[in-house]
């Protein structure tokens, strides 16, 4: 199944499109946003050292458990955003196909079915979300800042330009073309497109998407 949505896409959506069901999507798109708020974990811990450096630089000195407060505040908000993003992207994706398919070509699928492919397109993603994960923590797990603050931005930034994410993000960026190329078979056999108002339909959010991502690493 796996191996025929990535090389067969148009084969795949042909047996799906009969009798859709959103259970396994939903699954697929679950999975990639606890691998992403996993991901996120290392990352906002070394961001709250920095966090906390950058109050204490100001003069106000904190005890321990503040610093502590300040640290977990940190680490929980940044691993419920990297859940939510990904669950939140799924619906925007999927709102956006449905409507483009919709009222700009006359499609015929309905948006619960069109979350049921958009969900399985995320296959890629999730391969996307694991790759990051294993970079942040190659790059960020058990690192310690300096607490001199202007120090601890010069070694935070050296950090975040480590190859390791550098690469995750440029692969991160070719599933995501691999993603929209999933999207277009499974958009077109849905909503019962051409193949070229498939394109479009997917090609508009998902080459939006592509750009803010090449901007992001340039």
């Amino acid at each position: 199944m796996v191996l025929e949505i990535l090389s067969k896409p148009r084969s795949f959506f042909d047996e799906q499109v009969e009798n859709p069901s959103l259970l396994i999507p939903t699954v697929i798109v679950l999975l990639a946003a606890l691998v992403a708020a996993a991901g996120t974990a290392p990352r906002v811990e070394v961001s709250g050292q920095l966090i906390t450096n950058g109050v204490q630089s100001q003069g106000q000195q904190m005890n321990q458990s503040t610093a502590d407060a300040i640290g977990t505040f940190s680490s929980v908000f940044g691993i419920v955003f990297g859940f939510l993003g990904v669950m939140i992207v799924w619906v925007v994706y999927s709102v956006v196909f449905y409507a483009i398919a919709r009222f700009a070509f006359g499609g015929d699928g309905s948006l619960g079915d069109t979350f049921a492919f958009t969900g399985w397109g995320y296959i890629p993603l999730l391969i996307s979300q694991v790759i990051s994960a294993i970079a942040a923590y190659y790059v960020y797990a058990g690192a310690t800042l300096p607490d001199n603050n202007q120090a601890a931005q010069a070694a935070f930034q050296e950090l975040q330009n480590d190859p390791a994410l550098f690469i995750a993000s440029i692969v991160g960026i070719v599933l995501l073309a691999w993603s929209g190329w999933i999207w277009t078979a499974g958009m077109e056999k849905l909503h019962g497109l051409s193949r070229r108002n498939a394109i479009i339909t997917v090609g508009i959010p998902v080459g939006i998407a592509l750009i803010l991502n090449i901007l992001s690493v340039v």
